[in-house]
């Protein structure tokens, strides 16, 4: 407690100042994510690791001793928790700069469940429920791959992505038009939507064009009905319904990768030349 007390104390800056750490220490919005979530996995782990083993070997034979241990174990677990609390923030000030992607968004929805297990820890030691652990652990790992199948994380990370732009922050067409099926009806819903800035639609229109030029091969009406597939159905459909505005875009597929000429004349990549890790 002492060691995380200071630890936590005297990096308290460095957790939850934000943009100041990337002016003043010198880091990059992904150094200063990264090095977030591999602090908070390792010290999470560790401290997890501790306080069941302690749990195991340590004698409490009175009210006191018990009281004192739970104590002791909740203030760890608090310490932690503000760990994972810095990391969570640094994460939303690189997406919040950069855009969402899936290598972004999967961390975000791992520490919230991390998040739960720590709490379930710190609910079952002060109910002296410790044996619980294991199973609080595997239901937190499944709340996490269910989550992860529920909450359609393409078209999340379209939404997300399309509102910083709106914002005025910088948009990767690119990186939108190498996702997944899912994706596609929300872009075409944006393409559609005046509300949002001309450059804005303007992109969505050419990523929609690389998923029509991608898709152009795949007939879903000829393929068997075993490997029909509903997101697959909706991304066409999708293109059916915006196929007329797409027809002033244009697509050079002779060089890789595809690049598609606006009808401002604008050109747009089929492919994410940042990386988007």
């Amino acid at each position: 407690i002492l060691l995380f007390g200071v630890f936590v104390g005297m990096q308290f800056r460095y957790f939850f100042s934000g943009q100041a750490n990337i002016t003043l220490d010198g880091f990059t919005y992904a150094e200063y994510a990264r090095r977030g979530f591999g602090e908070l996995l390792g010290v999470a782990f560790l401290s997890v690791l501790l306080q069941q083993a302690i749990s195991l070997i340590t004698r409490r034979e009175t009210v006191q001793e018990r009281r004192a241990f739970t104590a002791f174990s909740l203030t760890i677990i608090a310490l932690v928790l503000v760990i994972l609390a810095s990391a969570f923030q640094r994460l939303t000030l690189y997406e919040t700069a950069y855009g969402f992607t899936r290598m972004r968004t999967y961390p975000h929805v791992f520490m919230l469940w991390l998040g739960v297990l720590l709490v379930a820890v710190a609910v079952m030691e002060v109910l002296s429920r410790r044996r619980w652990f294991v199973n609080a652990a595997i239901l937190a790992a499944m709340g996490f791959g269910a989550t992860l199948g529920i909450m359609n994380v393409d078209r999340l990370i379209v939404q997300r992505n399309l509102r910083n732009a709106a914002a005025g922050m910088p948009l990767d067409v690119g990186y939108l038009a190498t996702l997944s099926d899912d994706a596609v009806p929300p872009l075409a819903e944006a393409f559609t939507d005046a509300a949002l800035p001309a450059d804005v639609r303007e992109g969505m229109g050419a990523a929609l064009v690389c998923y029509r030029d991608a898709a152009a091969t795949d007939d879903l009406q000829a393929r068997p009905w075993p490997s029909y597939h509903i997101s697959v159905a909706r991304a066409q459909s999708a293109l059916r319904a915006v196929s007329m505005q797409l027809a002033s875009y244009r697509i050079n597929t002779e060089n890789w990768p595809a690049v598609v000429t606006a009808p401002s004349g604008k050109e747009y990549s089929c492919q994410s030349m940042t990386g988007m890790d």
